[in-house]
């Protein structure tokens, strides 16, 4: 290769690592406005675009295998351009099903969002790029969304019987309603459209959360949100509604409806966000970010965006 084909493949690799400074995106930009290397740099994306399979959970796959720690990309780089894609084409298999879920009881690939019957008739919606588990076999009355949210249209329960959903953050406990439970980034959330659920906690007294209410939860403990139900479960209508949320919250929503990768560097991760997002139009909502936040946003071939 030459020397052009390698300082393409090392800037691939810098650029999906995460730690970048907005000097390093100045010095990609200068490297890239030389025509040789603006030629080397597009022949390597047209090559990676060809890893990308057509399928949206494999295409996930691939997102996700770019993800391994430095050290193993690093080795990829050694090897070449020719040996990093058939590595980096076996990582998207070997590790599909362990990071994207595949073996969860129900999944969704990026972008999708589906509704399956539970068997007690009960309904659930599925948000894309989710992951959700049974606590116990064949028991659809104890769940655990491992990534991702849910919304459950659960009938009254009969003899008492309570039907919980666990994240890592603490369980929720209902005898039955209307209720929307899921992770975002560091922390969880449920809301409450109809009857009453229960949250607890590792060390925490349990928290009533009743119709219409919400509740943000994480390790360090649970607040009440000023965001109604209908907010909170608006992404079952494609819409995601922030209220002063962190940037890196914000993009680990938009990845699970995004095929590429959308990354959050530097001072930008501090950055707080309010409004209300397109989950269908992902590069207009990033634009619409960058255009209301205090961040700039770069786009680095047709797989990878950061925010600055």
């Amino acid at each position: 290769m030459s020397a052009a084909d390698r300082a393409a493949i090392a800037w691939e690799v810098h650029l999906r690592e995460g730690n970048l400074r907005a000097a390093e995106l100045a010095d990609f930009d200068h490297w890239r406005s030389d025509a040789s290397n603006a030629r080397a740099w597009e022949a390597l994306q047209a090559r990676l675009a060809r890893l990308r399979p057509r399928e949206a959970v494999r295409r996930a796959a691939v997102a996700e295998a770019l993800r391994v720690p430095s050290e193993k990309r690093r080795r990829l780089l050694r090897a070449g351009f020719g040996g990093a894609a058939v590595l980096l084409g076996s990582l998207a298999l070997h590790d599909s099903v362990r990071r994207l879920g595949l073996d969860a009881d129900w999944h969704s690939a990026i972008g999708e969002r589906r509704t399956v019957q539970l068997a007690d008739g009960s309904r659930m919606t599925i948000d894309a790029g989710s992951r959700i588990y049974r606590a116990s076999p064949r028991n659809d009355l104890a769940l655990r969304v491992s990534v991702g949210q849910v919304l459950l249209h659960a009938p009254a329960s009969r003899a008492g019987v309570l039907r919980q959903i666990e994240t890592e953050h603490g369980t929720v406990m209902t005898d039955g309603g209307e209720l929307n439970v899921g992770r975002i980034h560091r922390h969880s959330v449920v809301a409450v459209g109809k009857g009453e659920a229960m949250l607890y906690q590792r060390g925490a007294r349990p928290l009533a959360v009743s119709a219409g209410e919400s509740v943000a939860f994480a390790h360090e403990g649970a607040r009440r949100l000023a965001q109604p139900f209908e907010l909170v479960s608006a992404w079952t209508r494609g819409l995601f509604v922030a209220d002063d949320i962190s940037l890196e919250a914000l993009v680990d929503v938009f990845n699970r409806y995004d095929d590429g990768l959308i990354r959050v560097v530097g001072p930008a991760a501090q950055a707080r966000v309010s409004g209300v997002f397109l989950l269908r139009d992902i590069p207009g909502s990033l634009v619409q970010v960058a255009e209301n936040t205090p961040v700039e946003l770069t786009r680095v071939g047709d797989y990878l965006r950061v925010l600055s």
